[in-house]
């Protein structure tokens, strides 16, 4: 093989790896700014499991949004050679340090996925090890090779669009959080017929999980277990899907505060229904209840079904909730990783219709009565 042949395919590879990088990134990227709240609940769920304490919430968010927009960013910047010697350093920084966490992660297992692509595209941890030591070799590729990289546009055309990019991003984030993610493909999606899916899977076998937390440990017990001593806090209890035709939506469980399940008494209610959704009842955004209150009086006044689920069990969490914001309503209980894939806001509300999702709001932008009325008029 010529020198010239061997160049010709070592400058192919390092650009075929460059757009291997920039076209990850810029999806990966784009999937966390459609949905900062579902990368705020995994960066909270690897908190937890790495180093057992809790980050603030507002904490959270922002990282979630640089995260969503650095990567979108470097991808953008890797795909047009913008500062090639300094990207390419930094993707190959970027991507050793995130091999190494998800060596640990592959090993020790602490979560079930990375949350690399959100709810696009779920990867096992062995898959995401796998995934980030191609990309690691890409980078060490086009980091040795940098100056291999095809220029294809001028200088203030480059930077015209790293401009135009970050700026399209940044809004296109801001407008997921407000709203809800533009492009949903979590199992609730507006459309989503949850009478169908959840009552027609009544028939599964589930393995019943009760989780108690102790001085930063977990036990997890099943429902034939003994309950443990009162140093032991009781956390939650999940339904896990044993046997399933339609796993989307199973962990659909609701329960009245004596723990019996009111699902179906949910779903099979024709018309109109009112969810507000509270994962947990001591950190929700309590600037949103006077519209919450309108909601809530709105459905009173027209006979419309009104349930606020949350995963808050302690009655002085409900009591604090209650009294801070003038509540009339009761509660029922449900899974808190369940309502967080429902809908993202904290409140959030959704209408259903007839057992189908008709649509959903975050915190940010609750209806009023108005905006009810013409919406049921036109349904």
């Amino acid at each position: 093989m010529t020198p010239k042949t061997k160049s010709l395919l070592l400058t192919i590879a390092v650009n075929v790896c460059r757009l291997l990088l920039a076209v990850t990134f810029i999806f990966s990227g784009f999937v966390k700014a459609n949905d900062p709240l579902g990368t705020v609940y995994k960066l909270g769920d690897y908190a937890h499991a790495l180093a057992w304490f809790t980050l603030p919430y507002t904490f959270l968010l922002g990282f979630a949004v640089l995260l969503a927009l650095f990567e979108f960013t470097l991808g953008v910047y890797i795909l047009f050679g913008m500062n090639r010697k300094t990207t390419s350093r930094i993707t190959f920084v970027f991507m050793t340090l995130m091999t190494l966490l998800t060596l640990y992660i592959a090993i020790a297992n602490p979560v079930s996925d990375c949350g690399c692509f959100g709810d696009v595209l779920i990867l096992s941890n062995g898959a995401t090890l796998a995934k980030n030591i191609v990309l690691l070799a890409a980078a060490v590729l086009t980091c040795r090779y940098y100056r291999l990289q095809k220029d294809f546009l001028g200088s203030s055309m480059k930077w015209f669009i790293a401009f135009l990019s970050l700026c399209s991003i940044i809004s296109y984030t801001v407008y997921c959080i407000v709203w809800q993610p533009a492009f949903d493909f979590r199992p609730y999606k507006v459309g989503t017929n949850l009478r169908e899916s959840v009552m027609n899977s009544e028939a599964q076998k589930f393995d019943v999980k009760i989780i108690y937390e102790k001085d930063g440990k977990t036990l997890e017990l099943t429902a034939a277990d003994d309950d443990p001593d009162s140093t032991w806090t009781y956390v939650e209890t999940r339904r896990v899907p044993i046997e399933t035709a339609s796993i989307a939506t199973a962990d659909f469980y609701v329960t009245d505060l004596e723990e019996e399940d009111i699902t179906e008494d949910i779903l099979s209610t024709d018309g109109y229904m009112f969810l507000l959704i509270i994962p947990n009842l001591t950190r929700a955004d309590e600037g949103c209840v006077d519209k919450v209150n309108e909601v809530y009086d709105y459905a009173q006044e027209h006979g419309v079904g009104f349930y606020c689920l949350t995963a808050s069990s302690s009655p002085r969490a409900q009591a604090y909730w209650s009294d801070h914001t003038g509540a009339e309503y009761g509660y029922c209980l449900a899974e808190e990783r369940m309502l967080k894939t429902v809908v993202r806001g904290h409140p959030g509300l959704v209408l259903l219709r007839d057992g189908v999702i008709l649509k959903k709001w975050s915190n940010y932008y609750l209806p009023d009565e108005e905006e009810l009325k013409q919406l049921m008029a036109k349904n």
